[in-house]
């Protein structure tokens, strides 16, 4: 009891510590330098080691369990290559709503939207910065809920080992080492991870124990870093990194990995920035390459098999820079992106043989300008910015000899779409610990490439869809209101309630077509007109001495308010998106080793566009323990889920159980 009293106490004995006055500068919100208090808006950022003791194995259950009003979908077991991260209240079955960057550039795919989460490992993680709310006027497309900036670390001479092994049989371990040869520093990285995985078909899905089996994993990471510092020229950074993986789907009848993904993802980046005389500067290319292919096999209506292979390319280049301009803090920049997919499916079984194909491009060009203005000592700041939108799809096709659904096979029309998309901003500061900020903004997203010229079996046993082509889409507009406020009460108590009003017009969603062809349904992805999407976030946040706590409760609810298809969706709740989501953590720092227990709700969710079909609410709890041996060597103890709850996360994957993972790294 004592030692309870005496941990209130510092609690409240602590000096105040505003926003302000930490210090921390933000790349995200300007793509130039800012400092997070100038930002008028929801601006989250997580430290590396706070994503270490987080609870979650992977970096996208991590951040679900950071970032208030988070929600994440998975499939395919715990490493997923179809792993979800989305923002205030869109659904987290599709990733394209949420822009994900690496050091400032996209790793989204244009053909999908995805992100492969595994890619970004958390060891070489400095901070993630993440900002809510429509940031299309700067980013362009895939930003309509915000965007995840993952910012790696600097290079630091020496070298790093670390190792883990856990539940599953699962083992990872991961190497690096720096140098600095005076203005130039150098950094190489590797890691490898192996797992069983586990059965994660729900029980009622299951065939028999021959047919649906594990979901493994092996994959390898490799990457380089160079840095080369020009004095008051900048500096410029080249980067690189390649990743290969498999993945098993759970099911194996006659090959040897069974019903699996592979892929093979190629990075680069090449990047020059800095700032003289008040003028910032930052300008990128990238080109990233994933050469994907997945088997499947099935029994349900005799042996068949279908091997396809996936090239997918996306490359880029952007440019920014800001400087004092009529009394104004002005950001002008621009943007260029290309992506592509070209796609086989070898149908090898049953006999005769025969290939599908699909393919398409994609470009996207943007100018962008922003300004921000400070009046009355600071009290005010005000942000307005602009950008214009130029986007095309072309070389689109698709070709199925044995087509029974309803679309024409051969080349496909060509698209051009454009689209100013703007954002106004304020914020007040009240007095020393209450200020209020209001944003309105427009995202605005053109169709991923495979959506418009991609055919394919999704899914397995009841949930087994025909997911057709739509080469008719349309873009999207996503238009959002916020308010919120940030609030330091007390010492070291920092709240930031918020909430936002969303309305989503020509909306792509996937919807079933009523179709049904040899015994499959047929989905789509359609422009379902009107959606509205509401809801609010009140995260909390204690810090004092030893002692840190974290919480926020986010809710949200969504209506489709107008629809022409076949299926009455009128008036229905969009899918994967929970109305309730709440998560907290404490963490103790004590002489002999630091503490940190987690917990997690979601709350029911739908899984069918006509809500006939959920999964039910859970809960987690965690905890992690941690001691450094000494200044190089540290060790980590972490259970995941400690009833053992397996919930269902979506309608045809179930969380893992209990995991425990047992890691040692070592610096020298």
């Amino acid at each position: 009891m004592k030692t309870m009293f005496a941990a209130l106490l510092a609690f409240y004995s602590c000096a105040a510590v505003m926003a302000a006055e930490i210090g921390i500068t933000v790349v995200t919100p300007s793509r130039t330098s800012r400092s997070i208090a100038d930002v008028p808006g929801a601006v989250e950022v997580i430290l590396g080691p706070q994503l270490e003791s987080a609870p979650g194995a992977t970096l996208n259950d991590k951040l679900v369990n950071i970032i208030p009003g988070a929600v994440s979908s998975r499939a395919n077991g715990i490493y997923s290559f179809t792993s979800v991260v989305t923002l205030r209240g869109l659904p987290s079955n599709e990733q394209g709503r949420t822009l994900v960057l690496l050091d400032g550039v996209p790793v989204n795919t244009g053909a999908t939207g995805a992100v492969n989460w595994n890619r970004l490992a958390i060891e070489n993680i400095d901070r993630i910065e993440v900002f809510k709310g429509p940031v299309s006027s700067l980013y362009g497309s895939n930003a309509a809920a915000g965007v995840i900036n993952v910012i790696t670390k600097k290079t630091s001479a020496g070298y790093r080992l670390g190792t883990s092994y856990g539940t599953y049989n699962t083992f990872q371990t991961n190497v690096g080492a720096g140098v600095k040869l005076k203005k130039l520093t150098l950094s190489a990285d590797g890691s490898y991870l192996t797992s069983d995985g586990y059965n994660s078909t729900p029980q009622a899905q299951r065939v028999t124990p021959d047919y649906t089996v594990d979901k493994y994993v092996r994959e390898k990471n490799v990457s380089a870093k160079a840095t080369l510092d020009l004095g008051e020229k900048g500096a410029v950074d080249a980067q690189y990194s390649r990743t290969e993986g498999l993945r098993g789907e759970g099911t194996r009848i006659r090959t040897v990995d069974g019903a699996s993904r592979q892929y093979n993802t190629d990075f680069a980046r090449a990047a020059w920035h800095g700032e003289k005389n008040g003028v910032a500067w930052q300008t990128q290319a990238y080109y990233q390459f994933e050469d994907y292919s997945r088997l499947n096999e099935s029994t349900k209506s005799g042996y068949t098999r279908v091997n396809t292979e996936v090239n997918r390319e996306d490359a880029g280049g952007q440019a920014a820079a800001s400087m004092p301009f009529a009394g104004l803090t002005a950001t002008l920049g621009a943007d260029y992106k290309l992506g592509s997919v070209d796609a086989t499916d070898h149908n090898v079984a049953p006999t005769p043989a025969y290939d599908s194909k699909n393919r398409g491009r994609a470009s996207q060009y943007a100018p962008y300008v922003q300004g921000e203005k400070a009046l009355f000592s600071g009290r005010l700041k005000l942000l307005a910015a602009l950008r214009y939108d130029n986007a095309s799809y072309f070389d689109g096709y698709f070709f199925n000899p044995s087509n029974t659904v309803n679309l024409v096979n051969g080349p496909q029309s060509e698209h051009y779409w454009d689209s100013f998309s703007h954002k106004f901003a304020a914020s007040w500061r009240y007095s020393d610990i209450l200020e209020q900020y209001l944003s309105y903004g427009r995202g605005f997203r053109p169709p991923a490439l495979e959506d418009m010229c991609l055919t394919l079996l999704r899914g397995s046993g009841i949930n087994k869809r025909l997911s057709v082509a739509n080469p008719a889409l349309k873009p999207e507009t996503v238009d959002t209101a916020e308010t919120g406020f940030k609030l330091a009460p007390l010492a070291g108590l920092y709240i930031e309630p918020a909430a936002y009003y969303t309305i989503g017009r020509d909306f792509m969603y996937t919807t079933d077509t009523g179709e049904i062809i040899g015994g499959t349904k047929v989905s789509k992805k359609d422009n379902i007109g009107k959606v509205k999407i509401y809801g609010a976030e009140l995260p909390v946040k204690f810090y004092a001495g030893a002692i840190s706590f974290a919480a926020a409760y986010a809710w949200s609810d969504s209506e489709i308010e107008s629809y022409n298809g076949p299926a009455a969706l009128k008036g229905r709740t969009l899918t994967y998106s929970p109305h309730h989501t709440v998560s907290s953590s404490i963490g103790i720092k004590t002489a002999p080793a630091d503490l940190t227990l987690g917990w997690a709700y979601k709350s029911k969710q739908f899984t069918a566009d006509d809500n006939s079909a959920w999964v039910g609410w859970y809960q987690t709890f965690s905890a992690s323990v941690s001691r450094a041996f000494s200044r190089a060597v540290s060790a980590r103890l972490s259970v995941e889920n400690i009833f053992d709850k397996r919930c269902q996360e979506s309608s045809t994957d179930l969380a893992p159980g209990r995991t425990v993972t047992v890691s040692v790294a070592a610096k020298f």
